[in-house]
């Protein structure tokens, strides 16, 4: 037993270069990652970073990114990259891969990152109202403003219906006050309203929609056919009492 200690601890030492220093460790390779946020909001851009542990020291690195979906606009060729995610459907997932040059040939160089695309839910219609004094129209507004502001992703319809019996061009009027009081008081950007003159309906209806800006407009939905619409003359303005 002893003679075999002494043979393996011989082995050992004939192993090691002469004056006993310990041979070299093989480099290790650079380690190649991707960082990215867990979830990105529909319509809003999207950041992939790579980074690279341990690169040889004046390395000079390259970066080659492909992304499953969306358009990179910013960043490729270098070590972040921006995506915008416009038109990409909900409920989808968006893959960015580097591919990193300049480093060792037997050293992996591929790395990616997934974001999830969460499933958007639009509120469309919000609200509706009939023939209510503007002083009560003004607050069922100032939510639909509101909601403009904090979600940029929205565009904002006024649709409007005349009722059975109604004046003429009342339904674009008030619409259009609307919008003039959304634009002008409340500071919603104007090609952020569209309004839509819907046709009638039983009595004068305006109706509060939010659609992101890549859906198609909504339909007006009319109940009453215009032949049937009864129009009403305004009422004749009053000149001074005479004494």
């Amino acid at each position: 037993m002893k003679r075999l200690v002494l043979a393996i601890a011989l082995a050992s030492l004939a192993a090691q270069p002469f004056g006993g220093a310990a041979a070299p460790r093989a480099r290790q390779c650079p380690t190649v990652a991707v960082s990215c946020p867990d979830t990105v909001k529909h319509g809003e851009p999207a950041t992939f970073t790579a980074s690279i542990d341990n690169a040889p020291a004046g390395a000079k690195l390259t970066y080659n990114w492909d992304v499953s979906a969306g358009t990179i606009t910013g960043g490729q060729g270098t070590s972040s990259i921006t995506v915008d995610t416009t038109g990409l459907d909900g409920n989808s997932i968006l893959t960015a891969t580097v591919e990193v040059g300049g480093l060792p040939e037997t050293c992996a160089k591929v790395a990616a990152c997934t974001s999830a695309i969460p499933q958007f839910i639009f509120h469309d219609k919000i609200d509706e109202y009939g023939n209510i004094k503007f002083e009560d129209e003004k607050a069922r507004l100032d939510n639909f403003a509101i909601e403009l502001l904090n979600s940029p992703e929205f565009v904002g319809y006024i649709v409007g219906y005349g009722g059975r019996r109604s004046r003429r061009g009342e339904a674009a009027r008030r619409i259009a006050r609307a919008k003039r009081y959304i634009v002008t008081v409340r500071g919603v950007p104007a090609e952020r309203i569209v309004t839509i003159d819907g046709g009638y309906r039983e009595d004068l209806t305006v109706e509060l929609r939010l659609r992101v800006k890549e859906m198609q407009p909504p339909e007006p939905v009319p109940t009453v056919d215009p032949n049937e619409v009864i129009f009403i003359n305004p009422a004749p303005k009053r000149g001074p009492r005479r004494r």
